[in-house]
């Protein structure tokens, strides 16, 4: 009988020891997916910022103003000289009380150049991309 009560008792012990190594990892394991995740929404996030921004650069080099870009890229003109663009969660152009992310623009003209900085941010203010660029500026001929 003592031998069949402690063969129980190791049996338990392993048995234990097996769940509880098991729980363990299995903790590991859904937080590494919970990190994953979250690396994979500001991973797309970046993408998506940087495609809005170049389109930005892009609509800038054709000597858009501020208006323009704003039309252009679906946003609101807020001075001769900047604008924003409102986007959802799904990059789309939206209003202001919808948007996840903020593209604001500036335009400033200097010795003869044309700058434009580019700054996407979440809806928190928490920076995502930000460009830079200059262009030389050009007459249109009569």
């Amino acid at each position: 009988m003592k031998r069949q009560q402690s063969s129980s008792i190791v049996f338990l012990t392993e048995l234990f020891l097996s769940l509880t190594i098991f729980a363990l990892c299995s903790s590991v394991c859904a937080g590494l997916f919970g990190w994953s995740h979250r690396y994979s929404k500001d991973s797309n996030a970046l993408s998506q910022a940087v495609m809005a921004a170049q389109s930005g650069a892009e609509a800038f080099k054709r000597n858009e103003s501020a208006g323009d870009l704003a039309r252009t890229l679906g946003g609101s003109a807020g001075t001769e000289d900047s604008c924003l663009v409102y986007y959802d969660e799904s990059w789309s152009p939206t209003n202001a009380d919808g948007a996840s992310y903020i593209m604001r623009i500036r335009l400033d003209h200097r010795a003869g150049l044309r700058y434009i900085s580019i700054a996407v941010t979440d809806r928190n203010e928490v920076g995502i991309y930000q460009l830079e660029a200059s262009a030389l500026l050009t007459e249109v001929m009569p």
